[in-house]
């Protein structure tokens, strides 16, 4: 969230998501670090920035101690072989060598492509397309993500 709007409770958020029916009145939102969820109560769509009034935050002070958290839902099932982003951040990575590379520090789109930054260990950080000509395997229940990568040499 990106702040307070107004005396009773509006936050202003940043969306992102592409699914639509995220900011409707009469849904259910995870605030970051709670258990339950609180019912969207009204939602102004047109400025800049949405903004959304949520159950149990009814003033401005309320509203602006929420900012920089997030608002979540339960994550839907996805088509067997995907994985959410979030079950990406933290893998470690490994060369089909078995030489450990660093850690996924980072998932992002560049253009229709998915793009993991790899923190490495002794160079700069990788950036890995999310291609099976690159990424060969990923086995959640071990962290690992297993690719195909080959230092180039720097003259």
């Amino acid at each position: 969230m990106l702040g307070a709007k107004g005396l009773a409770g509006g936050l202003r958020v940043e969306v992102l998501t592409d699914r639509d029916d995220r900011l409707i009145p009469g849904s259910a939102l995870l605030l970051e670090g709670e258990d339950q969820t609180r019912r969207v109560l009204h939602v102004e769509l047109g400025g800049r920035r949405p903004v959304v009034r949520l159950e149990g935050i009814d003033s401005r002070d309320a509203a602006a101690a929420l900012r920089g958290r997030h608002l979540e839902v339960e994550a839907d099932p996805l088509p067997p072989g995907s994985l959410y982003w979030h079950q990406i951040v933290g893998l470690a990575v490994r060369d089909e060598a078995g030489r450990e590379l660093g850690r996924v520090v980072e998932v992002f789109r560049a253009g229709e492509n998915e793009v993991y930054r790899v923190e490495a260990r002794d160079s700069p950080d990788l950036l890995l397309p999310a291609l099976r000509e690159f990424i060969r395997d990923i086995d959640l229940q071990h962290g690992t993500m297993t690719v195909r990568y080959e230092a180039e040499e720097v003259r």
